[in-house]
């Protein structure tokens, strides 16, 4: 018989995660424009409607109302943070573990934090103006699917005005989330309308049409402000396909496809073991397999050669062009590969969500293909979601030929092996920490301003990799209890 613990171990499992990331999100650097919202600027921009034709207030004057509001807040209250931080969180970690499967799917829904690459810990996890407008959209996005695959499989609705609410909400952070759910929405009634007409199932439509009147109704909200339609130079778009081509080959296929070779050797060994046992003839299983060794071969190989400085400081241009066009075809094919597989292997209307997660892994990077400059990699982070969760399927389907034989071995040698992982993250946090309160309580920094002499142990755990001019001496005054002095704060925001 089952013990208490056993019956509720996911339970404990989650309230450990959300303990772990409140305590982590005390621990968090900021930076940059952390800054520029908790001062006066964004104030400034909260009592104006996040609108200011000033080229100096750049990407900052949007229609991101509850990204900026959040933001605001969260500067402003430790707290409050902490909460918000661990909550999107965990529901982003249970949300990748229900849409993925069962097996192995919660530890490697766990995992996340740690396999994912440096750039999206650095740009959304580690830095609250990254995390709170890259984060709590696509957690959204996920929940609603979440939420329709329940229904359309039980024909249950749980709580009907909230599918009003999460796009409502989601729609509120970024521009590609905000038109994505649209997209997703109309794509929603579609599909209960097809499956009604194919099938004896009578499902109604409301949950999909209350979604997509959020979204429309976010969006309508979001692109109503005025920045959009006022010229600006921080953001260009080129006309030229070409750029965009210049630019997938020298940055962008980088962060899309190379940097996530931990996710792509996940899917590629998923594939071997799974032409190992699911095709019959030798000619099949080598057309599958062959391609799976030389993707794993190569990814490590590649990852290993290039220098790791440049994973988090990869600027157009900044690797060997040869070797960047090479690149960018293999990563082509890659993702031809992988199409043709996913096909094969997940046939059927069963297995239509896999099709569509793939479909949203391209969706979501579209958009950044035609925006020449600013590029960042966060802009591609819930693209890779959607990569992570095919990988932890594939995965699972891969299981489920031998499952049987070592399920709670594995899982277990893979909870412990994250665990070691968050304990190691979070003894790295605690440093920089530590070593940061030191180095910001300094005279000339504070009353100077002059520039901080030296980074924290571990950069990579803060955004910018922990640059030194992005930290501001009005915070830090402020925050280690200073008497707050007007004089810092006018001066540098006159």
């Amino acid at each position: 018989m089952k013990t208490f613990f056993q019956k509720k171990i996911n339970y404990f499992i989650f309230i450990g995660t959300f303990l772990y990331f409140f305590i982590i999100s005390f621990l968090i650097i900021p930076v940059g424009d952390d800054f520029f919202w908790w001062g006066k600027p964004g104030h400034y921009l909260l009592t104006h409607n996040f609108f200011n034709s000033d080229p100096g207030v750049g990407g900052s004057s949007n229609g991101r109302y509850l990204g900026n509001l959040l933001e605001i807040t969260i500067m402003h209250s430790p707290i409050i943070a902490g909460f918000l931080y661990a909550t999107v969180i965990s529901l982003f970690i249970w949300c990748l573990w229900k849409l993925s499967g069962k097996r192995l799917a919660l530890v490697m829904a766990l995992a996340f934090f740690v396999t994912t690459q440096m750039g999206y810990i650095q740009t959304v996890f580690l830095w609250f103006a990254g995390f709170i407008n890259y984060l709590p959209p696509i957690t959204a996005l996920l929940l609603y699917f979440v939420l329709l695959e329940k229904y359309l499989r039980q024909n249950k609705i749980i709580f009907l005005p909230g599918y009003f609410l999460i796009s409502v909400i989601g729609g509120l952070f970024v521009e590609h989330m905000t038109l994505y759910q649209i997209f997703v929405g109309i794509l929603s009634i579609l599909s209960i309308y097809l499956l009604n007409k194919r099938t004896s199932k009578h499902l109604s439509i409301m949950p999909a049409f209350l979604y997509s009147l959020g979204a429309l109704c976010s969006a309508a909200l979001m692109f109503s402000n005025p920045s959009y339609y006022h010229g600006s130079d921080y953001r260009t778009i080129s006309p030229n396909p070409l750029t965009y081509i210049d630019n997938f080959v020298s940055i962008t296929h980088f962060w899309m496809i190379t940097f996530n070779y931990i996710t792509i050797i996940l899917i590629c060994v998923a594939i071997i073991l799974i032409s190992l046992n699911k095709f019959k003839k030798t000619s099949s299983k080598s057309l599958s397999i062959i391609p799976a060794i030389f993707f794993i071969i190569y990814y490590l190989g590649i990852n290993t050669y290039l220098d790791p400085t440049l994973k988090l400081k990869l600027t157009k241009n900044s690797i060997d062009s040869t070797l960047a066009s090479t690149d960018s075809l293999i990563g082509l094919a890659f993702l031809i590969y992988l199409i043709i597989c996913t096909l094969i292997i997940f046939r059927g209307l069963n297995n239509i969500n896999v099709k569509f997660y793939l479909f949203s892994y391209f969706a979501l990077c579209i958009p950044f293909f035609f925006i020449t400059s600013p590029i960042f990699i966060r802009e591609y982070f819930s693209s890779y979601v959607f990569l992570f969760i095919i990988s932890i399927i594939y995965i699972n389907k891969a299981l489920a030929f031998k499952y049987h034989l070592t399920p709670k071995l594995l899982t277990r040698t893979l909870g412990i092996v994250v665990c070691l992982s968050y304990l190691v993250v979070m003894t790295m946090m605690l440093s920089n920490y530590q070593v940061n309160l030191k180095r910001v309580a300094d005279d000339d920094f504070l009353y100077e301003e002059k520039t901080l002499k030296h980074k924290v142990p571990y950069p990579n755990y803060v955004a910018s990799n922990d640059s030194l001019m992005m930290q501001s001496p009005m915070y830090w005054h402020n925050r280690l209890g200073f008497k707050f002095n007007d004089y810092f704060y006018n001066k540098k925001y006159k």
